[in-house]
């Protein structure tokens, strides 16, 4: 049965229309996991020699007490990282394969993703390290159960998180409660779970326990997807929703934009996966708390949290555009309709998004004025060239969305993933840059005011540009429409 899955799997991606860009996305990702590989490869001897030789202390325990903070990282960044792999349920159930058979695969597909192979990368060089130091090997196999187990645990409870919304809020507010009273020193969470870890090592038996926790979290997403997996779900028994409403009329003014605009908003009112962009823009106001500290003040990284903090709902809701529009994209491509008006109406969006988000972070006053400025020149930037290379992205990024894939068991539940944060690289790398050679030049204040010129510049020739990205989506729009016709990418 696995071999059938594997070959309709293979089956899908060599007959896909975009065989050729997803074959040379696979292969640049593919060296990137590799380096990545390497890296944690060489981090794992580094830390061993680090913390026993510089700071004299024991490796193992020493890793063992930070591995809190390392599942807490690795929860968070499966949730807007990790891509679910997609099966697809309706042609596979009128066939004579099990419900069973097409849920395990499905799980299966979650557990061989770099986010729990990278890690062996540097845990296994560092339990062999540990071994060559004379630890008890048997206690360093328990070690190994143990993280692995973990490992495995959050990556089934991500599953979990991507499809049950009331788990997700727990979850976050139990995260978020962990950082606060380990940030502010209330109460020091390592000091009972460093021991959790190190008793597999003392007795490798209980290594038993995290098995016991990898089984029970399988179990549950088992469970729960295979109570989904109906071909009639949704059909015979829709559920009944009561959508809000808006008029809107003020919207008028735009004149023909107001008609997208008017759709986007309702979008957002509507749809869970929009109002989602929403709440992580709002979530990066906060962004910017992790380092806004003395020694971070006047750095680029100042300027890197100015952006990152005035655009997050640019960054969350704009990489996607067209994408949210792509289950009736080609109906709107057949109509006459304007490029230009289109993708205004995308650029008003999120510029309004930006200027909402400056005056929401004025609380960064009080860690500095710098901050602030900081925040204000990010947001003149993202407004005048950010915001622009957003919708340019989107031309290439095709990656359609299905607003309904919450009635879907597997499938691909955000609009975040990593290609977008590689496409999101060049939009830090040129106002950092600004910024330090202002600094070099004179001061922290012209790197702002360079940076902040930029934008203004690039929203006074907004036109010209506008025109530029329209030429572009023309030339792309049909392969485009293509991309959005496949539904198993």
């Amino acid at each position: 049965m696995l071999q059938r899955f594997l070959f309709l799997q293979w089956k899908s991606f060599t007959r896909g229309a975009g065989f050729a860009t997803d074959l040379a996305q696979k292969i640049l990702m593919s060296f990137a996991w590799i380096c990545f590989s390497a890296v944690f490869a060489g981090l794992a001897f580094i830390t061993f020699q680090v913390v026993q030789d510089d700071m004299g202390l024991d490796p193992l325990v020493f890793v063992s007490d930070n591995l809190l903070y390392a599942f807490a990282f690795w929860v968070v960044a499966r949730y807007f990282l990790q891509k679910m792999p997609i099966v697809h349920i309706q042609p596979l159930l009128v066939l004579p394969i099990s419900k069973k058979s097409i849920v395990r695969f499905g799980l299966l597909k979650t557990v061989l993703s770099f986010f729990n192979l990278g890690n062996l990368f540097f845990f296994v060089p560092f339990g062999i390290t540990l071994m060559q130091q004379d630890y008890n090997p048997h206690g360093v196999l328990g070690w190994w159960v143990t993280i692995g187990s973990v490992i495995i645990a959050t990556n089934f409870l991500n599953i979990m998180l991507n499809s049950v919304d009331r788990i997700l809020i727990i979850v976050a507010v139990l995260l978020a409660g962990i950082f606060t009273l380990q940030y502010y020193e209330i109460f020091d969470l390592t000091t009972w779970t460093s021991p959790l870890f190190m008793v597999s090592y003392n007795q490798p038996l209980f290594a038993v326990i995290p098995i016991g926790l990898v089984v029970l979290t399988y179990s549950w997403s088992f469970a729960h997807f295979k109570n989904k997996l109906m071909l009639d779900e949704g059909t015979l028994h829709p559920k009944t929703e009561t959508h809000r409403t808006a008029e809107l009329s003020w919207l008028d003014r735009f004149g023909r934009t107001a008609l997208f605009l008017r759709n986007d908003i309702q979008l957002i009112i509507r749809n869970k996966r929009a109002r989602m962009a929403v709440w992580m823009g709002v979530g990066f106001l906060f962004y910017g708390l992790i380092f806004m500290s003395d020694i971070y003040s006047g750095s680029t990284m100042m300027l890197f949290v100015g952006i990152f903090v005035s655009g997050g709902f640019l960054f969350s809701f704009g990489q996607y555009v067209p994408s949210w529009d792509s289950s009736y994209y080609p109906l709107m491509m057949s109509q006459n309709i304007p490029y230009k008006e289109y993708l205004k109406s995308k650029w008003w969006l999120v510029v309004v998004g930006t200027l909402i988000s400056i005056p929401l972070a004025s609380f960064y006053i009080f860690f500095s004025w710098e901050s602030y400025l900081a925040i204000i020149a990010g947001g003149i930037y993202n407004i005048g060239v950010n915001a622009h290379l957003v919708l340019l992205s989107g031309a290439y990024t095709r990656v359609p969305i299905d607003l309904a894939s919450n009635k879907k068991a597997f499938g691909d539940k955000r609009s975040f993933n990593l290609k977008v944060l590689l496409l999101s690289i060049p939009k830090f790398a040129v106002p950092m840059f600004l910024f330090y050679v202002g600094v070099l030049i004179q001061s922290k204040s012209l790197g702002l005011i360079l940076v902040a010129l930029v934008g203004l510049l690039g929203f006074a020739f907004r036109n010209l540009v506008f025109g530029w990205i329209e030429k572009i989506y023309q030339e792309e729009k049909h392969e485009t429409l293509a991309a959005y016709k496949q539904k198993n990418t």
